[in-house]
């Protein structure tokens, strides 16, 4: 045996090794089969750090273009359909008799027998966005069978399959890469850059009270830091033949050569997947968009993969002491890249340090109910609605354009749970009778106002929302707009027309329902919410008079409704 077939059997060895051990938990993956015929290539891993979740699944590049053929891995039937404008788009869940579900989003369109169950409970329903349980039995599928097609509804940003794995019982969701996906990854990840932040008011890092960022591409050999600091880290995957930015699989860290922090996830609940905000810098990630993994544990992070062996992973100094720093960033091929760097602590801070002087308004105490109470707002923060005690700003202004008061409740924290707002209406806004339930919360962002809905209880109306921000009270009078895109009323359709595309808009308060009826009757058809459009397929048993009347009724969540009527001509 030569030193490159020992090295390749020691490559299995170690990966067969995470594979039956990973988490204390072995995956088998039951004759699990590729839900598509191409080769595997991914857009997206399982775990990697999006908004406000873990990733749920893999994203499987399909090409450019929609309709690729996906099959299920294994026997089972249909147990749940959900379709909706944005999300997941077309949603297709199969319980397998192994004991694990699978997930498919994005979808083009279903098989011929899981299209005909879902258009007939359309029609029966008179909806086309719906979220059903399938009856035991009523859709079985044997293993290779063709169940849908690829594609890119809902929130989709370009043609993809997003594939989950769920352990049935618990719904937990695994990667699905211990499950017969077999994707082409020598390429070791690479490290972007790493963050190294202060941790007490007397630290510093190269002199520098604030966080420091450092590429490591560039050369660094020795960083100056004083008293302690935490770590973070920004690191990609790729594959081969594929310029995608992944999420690696496993993040470590090593201090003086032993364990100083891990990060693996091989499976999680969807309850704990909002903890993404405690597993990174969100300071940094909401004033820069980049996000890093933390080695500090915040005191309310409960994500159970977040693994520190010491100190809550904060870096603690002695005078001119020096510490050996190891990243090691894995995929699941156990392709590796280490970065290693030194901490050198000195005794004194340089001369050009400053302290910010500027005082926030509040502190709010995650293991507290925190409250704002000003005239005419009342802000509640729930006990365990933060990771960790932060500053608050508030202050009251005057909108410039409205004149009416925006209410700024700013942090550069995370909120696990939500942010309870009750604000007063004025009282000349509440005495207009043409303002009656049209009353929202809305978010100012730059020149920017962005609706958060709410409910009014008499003179108050009370929203939840999901992050610090400027918010304030505006109202929504206007009713949907519904025009004609791809044919024009009074004029003959051509032979060759699939579609007939109408695009429906609301001014701010967003669309509740759309309906639409041809020669008075109930007709299906597809909201993208990407181009806000509804879709109808052209279908000669229902279009089928010389003039067809196709009317069009939408209703914006503060109750204005919009209609319009088209002639259809044969």
């Amino acid at each position: 045996m030569n030193i490159k077939q020992s090295q390749i059997i020691l490559t299995f060895i170690l990966f067969i090794s995470q594979v039956a051990f990973s988490q204390n938990k072995s995956y088998t993956n039951n004759n699990f089969s590729s839900p598509i015929k191409i080769p595997i290539t991914l857009s997206g891993s399982f775990a990697e750090l999006r908004p406000n979740h873990f990733h749920s699944g893999v994203d499987i590049k399909i090409g450019e273009k929609e309709g690729e053929k996906v099959y299920s891995p294994f026997e089972g039937e249909v147990s749940r359909i959900k379709i909706q404008a944005y999300g997941g788009g077309k949603n297709l869940y199969i319980q397998h008799t192994n004991g694990y579900t699978t997930v498919y989003m994005h979808l083009q369109k279903f098989s011929n027998k899981i299209e005909k169950y879902v258009r007939n409970y359309q029609y029966e329903k008179q909806t086309y966005e719906f979220d059903v349980n399938i009856p035991k039995e009523k859709l079985k599928i044997e293993k290779g069978e063709l169940i849908a097609y690829a594609g890119n509804s809902g929130s989709s940003s370009g043609p993809h399959l997003h594939y989950e794995i769920r352990d049935s019982k618990t719904e937990n969701i695994i990667n699905p890469l211990y499950f017969g996906l077999d994707v082409a990854d020598t390429i070791p990840p690479y490290i972007s850059s790493i963050l190294i932040s202060p941790e007490g008011e007397y630290s510093r890092i190269e002199g520098m009270r604030e966080k420091q960022i450092f590429d490591s591409i560039k050369d660094f050999d020795t960083i100056r830091i004083t008293n302690n600091v935490s770590l973070g880290i920004r690191a990609f995957d790729q594959e081969n033949d594929s310029n995608s930015k992944n999420g690696a699989y496993i993040y470590s860290v090593k201090v003086n050569d032993k364990a100083f922090w891990d990060f693996q996830i091989d499976e999680f609940s969807f309850s704990n997947s909002k903890y993404i905000n405690a597993c990174i810098d969100y300071e940094q990630y909401s004033t820069t968009g980049q996000r890093f993994l933390i080695t500090k544990k915040l005191p309310n992070n409960e994500f159970p993969n977040f693994i520190t062996y010491s100190n809550d992973g904060i870096l603690e100094f002695e005078v001119n002491e020096t510490k050996k720093i190891e990243f090691i960033i894995k995929d699941f091929q156990l392709n590796t890249k280490t970065l290693t760097f030194f901490l050198q602590s000195q005794p004194t801070f340089p001369s050009n340090y400053h302290i910010n002087d500027e005082k926030p308004t509040h502190i709010f105490y995650w293991e507290k109910e925190n409250k704002i109470i000003d005239e005419g707002i009342k802000v509640i923060v729930p006990k365990n609605a933060l990771y960790d005690d932060c500053y608050v700003t508030y202050e009251k202004v005057v909108d410039s354009l409205s004149k009416e008061p925006i209410y700024k409740i700013l942090s550069n924290e995370a909120l696990h749970t939500y942010m309870e707002l009750k604000i007063q209406i004025p009282e000349k806004l509440l005495e207009n009778p043409k303002l009656k339930n049209k009353f929202l919360v809305v978010e100012k962002k730059g020149k920017y106002i962005f609706s958060k809905g709410g409910k009014q209880v008499e003179n108050e109306i009370f929203a939840k929302v999901n992050s610090f921000g400027e918010y304030g009270i505006s109202f929504d009078t206007i009713f949907p707009t519904i025009n004609a895109v791809n044919f024009k009323s009074n004029k003959k359709l051509s032979k060759k027309q699939e579609t007939l595309n109408i695009r429906i808009k609301d001014d701010l308060s967003g669309i509740s329902t759309y309906k639409a009826y041809l020669n008075n009757k109930w007709v299906l058809m597809e909201y993208d919410g990407k181009k806000s459009t509804l879709i109808y397929t052209v279908d000669s048993k229902e279009l089928n008079s010389t003039i067809n009347t196709l009317r069009v009724v939408v209703t914006d969540r503060v109750g204005n409704i919009g209609e319009e009527s088209f002639e259809i001509l044969k």
